[in-house]
């Protein structure tokens, strides 16, 4: 990795680390999202400081090119990425199922309130 290529990508890094501070300040994104994605822009600019160490860690794992290695890495952050996503939607879903049922409920037992008053004033 060229020096140029290595100051362009800890650019990008120190911009990233303050857009995701800057929307866990602003309360937009959710801290275990937050701390996830600070660990993945850590673990890039160890691996772009030094880049050796990507290709130890890619000769140790048997995995002949260290980009190759990058490419499944992602690949595998994607996946888990993508399943956690899918469990906190099915929770999601659930909730607005119930938080539905529970309105529904509310809604009817206010308006047998509002018909139960009706009839009282009628006969009075």
């Amino acid at each position: 990795m060229t020096l140029r290529l290595q100051i362009m990508v800890i650019i990008f890094i120190v911009l990233a680390v303050l857009y995701i501070v800057n929307q866990l300040r602003k309360k937009k994104l959710d801290y275990r999202f937050g701390l996830g994605w600070l660990l993945i822009i850590f673990c890039i600019l160890v691996l772009t400081v030094s880049p050796k160490l990507l290709s130890m860690l890619a000769g140790f794992l048997g995995i002949t090119l260290p980009i190759n290695m990058l490419f499944f890495f992602g690949f595998c952050f994607i996946v888990i990425l993508v399943f956690s996503m899918s469990m906190m939607i099915s929770s999601l879903s659930d909730r607005v199922k119930k938080l539905s049922q529970e309105i529904a409920i509310l809604r009817k037992d206010i308006y047998d309130n509002y018909q139960k008053l009706s009839s009282e004033e009628r006969e009075d």
